[in-house]
Parts: structure tokens; C-alpha cells; sequence
């Protein structure tokens, strides 16, 4: 399990770098899904600072394993809130796949380190 885990860490880790540098560089799709969301742009930079924050949390995980449950929890939630943004707009179900599957790897990191399974030498 603790591959598997670090394997999810890492993964987690890149695609939140890139979702929230994305964000914070204002790439115009992020500019114009937030005006779609109907968020200020002032969110935009604060979602992308918490998607760095989480991501960088689950890189530093992989060597202070103590910081993963906090990193899953914190991308698990923001994960949740892009979920019910997507659904308080009426996306397609295609649309909140991306979500969704963070949310999924995001909560199994974080259940991995509060059942002491990422600790378990594979």
C-alpha cells in the first residue's frame, strides 16, 4: 500500500500544481470558467494558492508523512466545493469528472495515512 499511496502523492501533487499555477498565472480558461462559475477573480487566485498549498502538501507527504492527512483533507474539500460549484451551474456530468476523481484520490490518500496503511512497507 505505501507504493501505491506515494504513487497517489504524487500524482495529486502534480495535478494540483499545474490546476493551481494554471489559476494563479490567470490562464484565460481559468479567467473564463470563473466568470462562468459566476466567481470573482479574487477566488480564482485564492482556489489556486489552496490547489498549490495542497499540492505542495502532498509532495512533502511523500518525506514527512504526517503532512499527507492534512494535504488530503484540505484538496479533498476544495474538491467537494468544485463539485457542488459544477452542480450549482448545471454542468454536464463530463464536466465534473476531473473533480470527482481528485476528490476520490484526495480522500484514499488521506484514509491511507489515518489507517496507518501508507506506513506498511509493500
Amino acid at each position: 500500500m505505501k507504493i501505491t499511496t506515494k504513487t497517489m502523492q504524487v500524482l495529486l501533487g502534480l495535478a494540483f500544481l499545474g490546476a493551481g499555477g494554471s489559476k494563479l498565472a490567470g490562464v484565460d480558461q481559468m479567467v473564463d470558467e470563473f466568470d462562468r462559475y459566476r466567481y470573482p477573480q479574487w477566488f480564482r487566485i485564492v482556489t489556486g494558492l489552496v490547489e498549490v498549498s495542497g499540492a505542495l502538501g502532498m509532495l512533502a507527504g511523500i518525506f514527512r508523512p504526517v503532512v499527507a492527512p492534512f494535504a488530503g483533507l484540505l484538496l479533498a474539500a476544495t474538491m467537494a466545493g468544485a463539485l457542488a460549484t459544477h452542480l450549482r451551474i448545471k454542468d454536464p456530468v463530463a464536466k465534473m469528472a476531473p473533480p470527482t476523481v481528485l476528490l476520490i484520490l484526495s480522500t484514499a490518500v488521506l484514509a491511507a495515512h489515518l489507517t496507518g496503511r501508507a506506513r506498511v512497507s509493500s
